[in-house]
């Protein structure tokens, strides 16, 4: 888990670093509607979005009252784990669904 964290930087430390290639390669129009302040706020509502989602997956291991770290590392249910991305898709939808609004 600990080598996940930076995976996960170098992950969006990429995306940041492509997305002035991508309007480049946009039609004329849409290169001036990437704004610093749009690009700011996208990246914010991003973060956001993540952290409602992990606040998500605590509140459900609380009121699911499984010990799902335990179910999912040690014992190795594929199931608990099926069923959890399915929560964490069902979590991401609502939350942007919010944002959208």
């Amino acid at each position: 888990m600990k080598n996940a964290v930076p995976r996960l930087v170098l992950l969006a430390l990429g995306l940041v670093l492509a997305v002035p290639a991508w309007a480049q390669d946009a039609p004329q129009g849409r290169a001036a509607d990437l704004d610093p302040l749009v690009f700011m706020s996208t990246v914010a509502y991003g973060l956001l979005g993540i952290v409602l989602c992990v606040l998500g997956y605590f509140a459900f291991d609380k009121i699911a009252g499984l010990n799902l770290k335990h179910e999912l590392v040690e014992d190795q249910n594929v199931a608990l784990g099926i069923m959890l991305a399915g929560v964490f898709i069902g979590i991401a939808i609502v939350v942007a669904a919010v944002m959208l609004s």
